[in-house]
């Protein structure tokens, strides 16, 4: 009763949900390596995005701002013909190619505006939630608001369900619209925080950091790069997690909540799980990551 009166004492901003304070049990003792050890930790009230950014609203950043960011410090400026040039003399395996072709489906409308970004660098997410008034989440944050203080497995409870998200399917399946699966909700109102897109978060990541932050308000992670040192892409890596990038050096920032992909027995019930922790260098951009935003309540 408590929670319900402080969700309803709160009114969000357009397309948010309420988060109120709260200590709850971050990660997991029976999951990932990574996830573990299970831990208390406290999170101040904030508001986050009801759903994954979409590509209607990336691309109205994209036309205010005239600029898209990518691969290797490239910029995309606004301009459908450049990216069709860029596409043109472009190797069909390379990252920038990927980069590219998201921004022109951004762009040219190419896809439906309510299906989530995806193929956007961590930075260009976080610009985006820069230009919204807005940041990206911290991992508590984002646990958080897709478990609560429960400790859930899933954002709709403890059990796996394969019709209340979009994930375990073949690479080639992609995302759908978001908000598609209501019944898929996180106890705050939270859609699609199981599958369709792994999302950025703002913190670095830290194989051990679990460890190190039993306790801790409000935690950020472990200290990483400056912004203006982010590592560049990794020659012929194109895999989340792999282990040439090097888990332990906090250069490579924390994804949250699975994708779409995974055909392997059980692989769609493990990467969807509110614990599961994934990482990536930051100036990739990736055709199954997207990102949503927070914004402080306090």
């Amino acid at each position: 009763m408590g929670l319900l009166i402080l969700l309803l004492l709160q009114e969000p901003p357009d397309g948010m949900v309420y988060v109120p304070a709260a200590e709850f049990t971050m990660g997991s003792d029976d999951g990932g390596y990574d996830e573990a050890p299970a831990h208390r930790v406290r999170v101040s009230s904030f508001y986050i995005d009801r759903s994954e950014v979409t590509i209607g609203a990336f691309a109205e950043f994209v036309r205010r701002t005239r600029s898209y960011d990518s691969i290797e410090g490239f910029w995309f400026r606004y301009s459908p013909q450049g990216c069709r040039d860029i596409l043109a003399h472009c190797d069909p395996n390379a990252p920038r190619r990927r980069a590219a072709e998201a921004a022109l489906r951004a762009m040219t409308g190419a896809e439906r505006d309510d299906l989530p970004v995806r193929g956007v660098t961590w930075r260009d997410a976080a610009a985006y939630a820069k230009w919204a008034g807005k940041r990206l989440p911290t991992e508590a944050e984002w646990e958080l608001a897709a478990r609560g203080t429960d400790g859930r497995k899933y954002p709709w409870g403890p059990t796996w369900d394969a019709k209340r998200c979009r994930a375990g399917l073949d690479a080639d399946a992609g995302p759908l619209a978001v908000g598609s699966f209501r019944d898929g909700a996180s106890p705050f109102g939270c859609l699609d925080m199981a599958g369709n897109v792994w999302e950025w978060t703002a913190d670095w990541y830290g194989e051990r950091y679990y460890a190190e932050s039993k306790g801790a308000t409000d935690p950020r992670g472990p200290e990483g790069l400056a912004d203006g040192r982010l590592p560049g892409p990794t020659p012929g890596v194109d895999l989340l997690r792999s282990p040439k990038q090097g888990r332990e050096s906090n250069t490579r920032k924390v994804l949250r909540g699975g994708g779409w992909a995974g055909t392997m027995t059980g692989q769609g019930a493990f990467l969807s799980r509110a614990t599961t922790r994934s990482w990536s260098n930051p100036s990739y951009a990736h055709p199954d990551v997207g990102f949503r935003c927070v914004k402080d309540a306090r």
